[in-house]
């Protein structure tokens, strides 16, 4: 017995949006319901590119249509919180794009509408769905490399000084929320709890965006992680986590990773090396993206 296909509203009709219909269209059980953006014009460009069955000129309607089960949230990031609770509101599912909420606050009262309504919300942290990463965390289950002591995680880009989404407090730019956030969750994925001691060196511009940051964060057993990012410069984007009997290496591009290689210690004091590779998913046919690495996209569902 097969169960009833989701029915999928998106709100807002972005690049990500796009990209994020775009992986799906490799799926099948899904159904592309509606559309919504702020002008019907551009509601309606989406959904026939997409091939999505209504198109709206507001959110409002997007959330109250009936047809809609699940409801993806692709805006800017200020008004992720303030589209969460519309459509958790209006008893729909949600999966909304990183980040989340703006502020503890806002994700605190989400989390706490979702579950008073019996509703899923997530966030779209789609590098935890990754085959890849879904070994990574096997191995460290399975003590592959013993004890971790340290994980190292980058991630930079060269931000076009026009980009203002990414330099303007506003529009809710920064490096932490937009790319900071990955190798900072990587930190948190390999050990599972909260720091005891944070220490940080970076930068705001004059409008008080963080343009770069240098994170140390400290866990018990002297455990720790370190972690960089920047919109000034392009990083080799890698994760090497370090234990007692090995380490596990995340080449570029780590948040969308397609190998793991892991060293292991051996008793001659010699090393071990295997490569095992995870390539990214076949898309659709005709399917084009904006960002690297969308494929992937589908592995959220």
């Amino acid at each position: 017995m097969t169960s009833s296909p989701l029915r999928w509203g998106f709100l807002g009709c972005g690049r990500i949006s796009s990209d994020f219909v775009s992986a799906m269209k490799s799926l099948d059980n899904v159904v592309f319901q509606a559309c919504a953006a702020r002008s019907l014009g551009s509601a309606q460009t989406f959904a026939k590119e997409h091939g999505i069955n209504q198109a709206y000129d507001s959110y409002e309607a997007l959330v109250s249509d009936p047809d809609v089960d699940v409801v993806y949230i692709g805006t800017l990031h200020p008004w992720h919180y303030e589209h969460t609770v519309l459509a958790l509101n209006h008893d729909k599912h949600v999966l909304v794009e990183k980040p989340m909420a703006m502020n503890v606050a806002q994700a605190t009262a989400a989390i706490a509408l979702a579950r008073e309504k019996n509703l899923f919300l997530m966030e779209g942290m789609w590098t935890r769905f990754f085959p890849a990463i879904r070994h990574v965390r096997q191995l460290l289950a399975n003590k592959e490399i013993g004890d971790v002591h340290h994980v190292h995680a980058a991630f930079g880009v060269q931000f076009d000084a026009d980009n203002a989404r990414m330099w303007h407090n506003e529009l809710g730019g920064g490096g932490l929320l937009d790319i900071g956030i990955y190798p900072l969750a990587f930190a948190t994925m390999v050990f599972g709890a909260k720091p005891e001691k944070i220490t940080s060196a970076g930068k705001l511009n004059d409008g008080g965006v963080d343009i770069f940051n240098s994170v140390t964060l400290e866990y018990s057993d002297s455990r720790f992680a370190t972690v960089e990012y920047t919109m000034l410069a392009t990083l080799d984007e890698t994760v090497t986590i370090s234990g007692s009997k090995g380490r596990i290496h995340l080449p570029t591009p780590a948040h969308t990773a397609m190998e793991v290689r892991v060293v292991k210690f051996l008793e001659d004091s010699t090393q071990n090396e295997t490569k095992t590779l995870f390539p990214w998913p076949t898309p659709a046919a005709g399917v084009t993206f904006n960002y690297g690495g969308s494929e992937g996209f589908r592995y959220e569902l």
